[in-house]
């Protein structure tokens, strides 16, 4: 089930809601981890993944909020990368699978995410680093990489992110494209209750990105506006994707209290039964 361009929007939000329900399942085996954002960023890693959009060949997928990371397992789990059993390790002792991802444990992930705001820094670089590796090729045939760069709204509370979006911007890194989660919620309240950063898109857009903004749990939309970041040119492209914390299950749906929460067995059941996984 790797990569494919032929999936329909149905199928990819079929794929969606089994990694939601990977994901519930690992949070419940291992009694620890993190619900809400995976849940709420389920239908942009069906699409980095199995959506057509990503060149598994020479682009990079960078996870630098750290705690989201049961989502990408599940996806490199469903889209080959290790077997789709090894998710049941997820944080136990000995695990490849840590709380938050290292790496090298598995194939695909790229970056050691804890700190938030790190991955932000880490994807600009290397996105600085295909730049300057293209330079070598005087042949413009030669199709230039891309890195996508995953981050949550909270994280945006970070100096480091908007000190690596200045530089990205400084250095016209038109092949890095960063898709924010923004769900709204962090760990202790809303994330409007907590930080007062402004109005993002106008603040990103000062700050030189190019911004696009949609729906971030409508397939069809999403894959839309991450096609046509791919397209735009000087600068790099953030996609401001708003989505619902929770996204597939109804009592966890845009509730911070589900940031970290573990569900119950009962309530593992419920959600994977309104999942139809």
């Amino acid at each position: 089930m790797r990569y494919t361009g032929s999936m329909s929007a149905q199928d990819l939000h079929k794929i969606a809601n089994q990694l939601r329900g990977d994901v519930l399942q690992m949070v419940h085996a291992a009694q620890a981890g993190h619900v809400a954002g995976p849940l709420s960023s389920a239908d942009l890693f069906s699409i980095l993944y199995f959506g057509g959009v990503v060149d598994p060949t020479q682009d990079k997928i960078v996870l630098s909020c750290g705690h989201y990371c049961p989502i990408q397992y599940a996806a490199l789990a469903r889209a080959g990368y290790f077997p789709v059993e090894e998710l049941a390790s997820f944080m136990q002792i000995g695990s490849r699978l840590p709380g938050h991802p290292e790496r090298g444990s598995v194939a695909g992930i790229e970056v050691s995410a804890g700190p938030l705001g790190q991955g932000v820094s880490v994807a600009t670089g290397m996105a600085l680093g295909m730049k300057l590796s293209n330079l070598k090729f005087s042949n413009s045939q030669i199709k230039e990489p891309r890195v996508y760069c995953v981050l949550s709204d909270g994280e945006l509370q970070e100096g480091q992110v908007w000190e690596a979006f200045n530089f990205a911007v400084r250095r016209q890194l038109d092949n890095l494209i960063f898709i924010l989660d923004r769900n709204k919620i962090q760990i202790e309240n809303y994330v409007s209750q907590l930080a007062t950063y402004g109005e993002v898109v106008g603040r990103l857009e000062a700050f030189g990105l190019n911004v696009l903004e949609t729906d971030g749990n409508n397939i069809d939309k999403l894959k839309v506006m991450i096609e046509k970041a791919k397209t735009m040119q000087s600068a790099p492209t953030m996609v401001v994707a708003n989505t619902v914390g929770g996204k597939g299950v109804s009592f966890m749906e845009n509730k911070p209290a589900w940031h970290d929460q573990v569900p119950t067995k009962d309530e593992l059941e419920k959600a994977l039964k309104e999942l139809n996984v």
